[in-house]
């Protein structure tokens, strides 16, 4: 019988993390479904779900579409993209779904960031 010390199990909580985040960073332009990730973690998805939101305090969904929106919003100031592309390359399937969740991040809309990020210029 292995018995890890507390220090291991947080280190291998950590680099399962760190996977986890590598993994987004490089596929949130993609549809990423529960079941692709538990894989990817060698994790049944009930228990992936529950890995993720004990360790992180939000659900996996939650990470994704605030990494994604994160990313649109550096491609708002950095483009001359539409809006909608904008949303299709940072993996949102629905301009609406996409507008909402910037909107709640953000508390204003991307066409008017777009706005304020122009005016500073």
């Amino acid at each position: 019988l292995h018995v890890r010390s507390r220090r291991q199990r947080q280190m291998c909580i950590r680099d399962r993390l760190k996977n986890i985040t590598r993994y987004v960073s490089t596929h949130y332009y993609e549809e990423i479904t529960i079941d692709e990730i538990a894989a990817f973690c060698h994790y049944s998805p009930s228990h992936f779900m529950k890995f993720f939101k004990a360790h992180t305090g939000m659900s996996f969904i939650t990470y994704v579409n605030d990494y994604r929106v994160t990313e649109a919003r550096a491609l708002l100031g950095n483009t001359t993209d539409s809006i909608l592309d904008i949303s299709l390359q940072c993996g949102f399937s629905n301009l609406s779904n996409f507008n909402r969740m910037f909107k709640k991040k953000y508390g204003i809309t991307p066409r008017q960031m777009r706005k304020q990020q122009l005016n500073r210029m």
